[in-house]
């Protein structure tokens, strides 16, 4: 229920003249039911409206419509109600969310922020300095902060948005006081004024530094695998968790007749025929396993071979799980991994 309701009025005048349901209900002629309901919320018409605000003797406009519905009537002032055990538990209510919301706030490393781009002011969280790692007060201390090579990319961003109205989002970097950078993912959107002109901007951010640097590992470790793929004459591919390619050398494409770009992405697990279930079984059993399979050839074709594989688990935050493969034919040697 909200503080500025007919339901809420109601309920606070109710506490306040320290008046029952049942007596209203008499008084109106109508059951105690209906009056209740009104308490939570449900609908009047017009002339019970009309006989309620004489009985309460306040103004029927500031009960259905409250103080903004007075000043479009021209009508006379509302009603001035002293602190009620409903208006105190509302406002306990309220600071409750609240206290919940900055919880969960800080413990996930959210910062909220405001741009009003009247004045050029922005506010912050109180937890900016723990998730930015400097305290913001202003567009200027936001600025001097953020890595040189991302300013233009983040002020095309903002002039698109704010010409747009749209929403935007992407990723920037901090230095820090010990001189190390801080990756910072952000949401925000433009805000409207009556006339529907951009006044300011409001968004979120959060720390996202270990991801970041979780995605650099996952790439650096994906090159040295690349590399070394292309140095042996096994076929060999690098699968992610989800048995999507990131990587195949020339080895592994000639041996099924595909180029290299065919089989990145679900192309190599189209082929693998029953492969694919025992690489998923090492998620929960053996890092390194070795099996005989059945690749598909591009011409249709069936290549019976044998698989070996090693499962890489990531330590990092955000790091993933990936495969990798050595694939030679099944009368060979299974190659050394």
């Amino acid at each position: 229920m909200k503080e500025d309701s007919f339901a809420f009025r109601l309920k606070e005048l109710l506490e306040y003249k320290k008046l029952s349901l049942q007596t209203v209900a008499t008084a109106l002629n109508v059951s105690r039911p209906a009056v209740h309901k009104w308490t939570k919320g449900g609908e009047i018409d017009y002339e019970k409206l009309r006989k309620l605000a004489a009985f309460l003797d306040v103004n029927w406009i500031w009960l259905r419509y409250g103080e903004e519905g007075l000043q479009a009537a021209g009508a006379s002032s509302a009603v001035a109600i002293p602190m009620t055990d409903t208006r105190r538990r509302y406002m306990a209510d309220i600071m409750e969310s609240e206290a919940r919301m900055k919880l969960a706030q800080e413990g996930a490393r959210i910062v909220t922020w405001e741009w009003n781009l009247v004045t050029d002011g922005v506010s912050y969280s109180s937890n900016v300095e723990a998730v930015y790692g400097w305290r913001i007060v202003s567009n200027e201390s936001f600025w001097k902060h953020v890595h040189a090579d991302d300013v233009p990319m983040m002020n095309a961003v903002y002039q698109e948005s704010l010409g747009t109205g749209k929403p935007h989002e992407f990723d920037f970097r901090l230095m820090q006081p010990d001189g190390g950078l801080r990756w910072i993912s952000s949401r925000a959107t433009p805000v409207r004024d009556f006339d529907g002109r951009v006044v300011k901007i409001v968004g979120i951010s959060m720390d996202n530094t270990a991801r970041k640097l979780a995605e650099q590992s996952l790439r650096d470790q994906q090159a040295r695998f690349e590399a070394v793929f292309e140095l042996t004459s096994q076929g060999m591919a690098l699968l992610d968790a989800d048995l999507r390619c990131e990587a195949a050398n020339a080895a592994l494409a000639d041996m099924l007749g595909y180029r290299k770009e065919e089989l990145l992405g679900d192309g190599l697990a189209s082929v693998l025929a029953d492969g694919g279930a025992r690489l998923k079984k090492m998620l929960h059993g053996k890092p390194t396993v070795s099996f005989a399979a059945k690749l598909r050839g591009k011409d249709g074709s069936w290549l019976h071979v044998t698989l070996r594989a090693v499962l890489t688990l990531g330590t990092d935050v955000g790091a993933a799980a990936y495969f990798a493969l050595a694939v030679s034919p099944r009368d060979a040697a299974p190659p050394d991994c």
